[in-house]
């Protein structure tokens, strides 16, 4: 704990060392007139790292000119989420509340900050104020997702922070958790992936905490389940599954997973080393203050296990295969859900971490990624995933395209109800050092999507990475295709995804694939 400490706080001194990052103010404007999030979220969450470490360790004067520079921001809240004719000044989002926060717990941890009481009044005119006096709910409180317990959690923090009466608070902060918490099944599974649990469910945690030290209310007792989620969707120390939006660098709050498994006693995911502030894209405070109070180093080895989660339809199971651990994880659920991908019955193979098969995870974000034009983009898309089309049909839209997961004894079954008056039966199992997929429908176009190229031979394809190698056996020469799409990553970097596609022989029943692991 100590040496996770001091590297962090030695890491928040060479930062508050360095110039304040430029804001140019004017780049709000960008999303407008391009669709594009990056060019100005860049600087809005550089401004909030400075801030960070000058608040932890920075000198007072230094501090307050900042926080003066952000009370005099447009908006706390990004672009992407103003609302048309609504003031952007007074948007509650994400990063709005975040930032009230942030701010509210600055004035209470430093008392040589210069016009507190501005700071203050900007903290209750831009968040506090439209939150708890709304005679209306936000739609964060009734659609929940990742927003509501960000949205809810960090505007009851800062209230908190301020000294707010604990029944106001308990009046509007704990009916929205409340939702939250009811949303997930009996199994505590996330629909949204790690990336939104750690999100979500990490603000849930740093209110709970801070509501049990003001009021003495537990209420993260009878949360083990989806407390564990995690542990339960992870393929290797440092790797997760990545369905939906989540990346392969899953941010990992030292404080978050060492407080939950001291108060609940759940398993802990592995990591071969504690992420360093930078690591966090947006900057967080909460995940930042928590790890210095409470964080320690994770475990740094996983155990083969098996997960199914059927109440949120995910499959992942470790096999330790001579000195490798693979992995298969297989996606249910449905295709309505927060951060939905066209991605039923998809799954991914992975060797020591490394995705073999891959599953895309979350692209950049921009207008389009979250408009009508969604399933156009490379990484929601049906075509860019591990699923077949039947009879020439994709994956459909909508809360009734359905997949089931069944366990069997050497794998999982999957019951997909997604492509209109077609249906497809998957059925996955281990065999020895191979996996086996056998498909089950009509006129079936198998699709394996990888980020590396696959080398094809006769009736094999072969897909070899720097950990360990995958060959496909049974696949059909006579029209097997390869081809390759170039997008961008959730961070806006170039990301390549190779696919191989090829129908299935004729009058064959099932396509009795198998992987083999090498």
């Amino acid at each position: 704990m100590s040496d996770l400490r001091t590297a962090l706080l030695e890491e928040l001194r060479e930062i508050a060392a360095l110039p304040v990052p430029a804001f140019d103010p004017d780049l709000a404007d960008d999303f407008a007139a391009t669709g594009r999030r990056l060019p100005y979220e860049t600087q809005y969450f550089a401004r909030r790292r400075h801030l960070a470490a000058l608040a932890l360790v920075g000198e007072a004067g230094a501090l307050s000119s900042l926080l003066k520079d952000v009370c005099q921001e447009r908006s706390w809240a990004l672009p992407a989420h103003w609302e048309a004719e609504s003031d952007p000044r007074t948007c509650v989002d994400l990063f709005a509340c975040e930032t009230a926060q942030t701010l509210a717990e600055i004035l209470r941890l430093r008392e040589d900050i210069e016009g507190a009481e501005q700071i203050e009044a900007e903290i209750r005119q831009r968040v506090l104020d439209p939150f708890f006096e709304a005679d209306f709910p936000f739609w964060w409180e009734e659609r929940h997702s990742n927003w509501t317990a960000v949205c809810a959690g960090a505007a009851g923090m800062a209230a908190l922070a301020l000294d707010y009466d604990t029944d106001v608070i308990r009046g509007r902060v704990l009916p929205a958790l409340s939702g939250y918490i009811f949303s997930f099944g009996p199994d505590g599974g996330c629909v949204e992936g790690v990336d939104y649990w750690v999100y979500g469910f990490g603000y849930f945690t740093y209110f709970a905490e801070a509501w049990r030290d003001a009021t003495g209310e537990d209420l993260l007792a009878g949360n083990e389940a989806i407390a564990s989620f995690p542990a339960r969707a992870q393929l290797y120390p440092n790797s997760f599954a990545t369905f939906g939006d989540t990346g392969a660098d899953t941010l990992l709050p030292a404080g978050l997973f060492s407080r939950l498994h001291d108060r609940l006693g759940v398993p802990l995911p592995a990591a071969t080393r504690v992420q360093t502030f930078a690591e966090d894209a947006c900057a967080r405070w909460a995940p930042l203050t928590r790890t210095l109070d409470w964080g320690r180093p994770f475990e740094t080895e996983v155990e083969p296990g098996r997960s199914l989660l059927a109440d949120v339809g995910w499959f992942v199971e470790r096999r330790q295969i001579g000195r490798r651990m693979w992995a298969l994880a297989v996606k249910g659920g449905f295709n309505d859900e927060p951060h939905n991908h066209l991605d039923l019955g998809s799954f991914l193979i992975a060797v020591d971490g490394e995705q073999l098969l891959c599953d895309p995870g979350a692209g950049e974000y921009t207008a389009a990624y979250f408009g009508p034009e969604r399933y156009e983009q490379v990484h929601p898309s049906a075509a860019w995933h591990s699923v077949p089309t039947v009879e020439g049909a994709g994956q459909q839209l909508g809360e009734d395209s359905r997949a089931e997961l069944v366990g069997t004894v050497d794998g999982v079954d999957v019951y997909v109800d997604a492509y209109g008056d077609g249906a497809l039966i998957r059925k996955l199992a281990w065999t020895g050092e191979s996996i086996s997929l056998e498909d089950y429908g009509p006129e079936i176009t198998e699709s394996f999507v990888s980020r590396i190229r696959p080398e094809l031979e006769g009736t094999t394809a072969v897909w070899a990475g720097e950990r360990g190698t995958l060959v496909l056996h049974g696949i059909n020469p006579e029209d097997a295709v390869v081809d390759s799409v170039d997008a961008l990553d959730h961070r806006g970097a170039p990301d390549r995804l190779w696919a191989l596609r090829f129908g299935l022989r004729s009058g064959a029943e099932s396509s009795g694939l198998r992987f083999e692991l090498l």
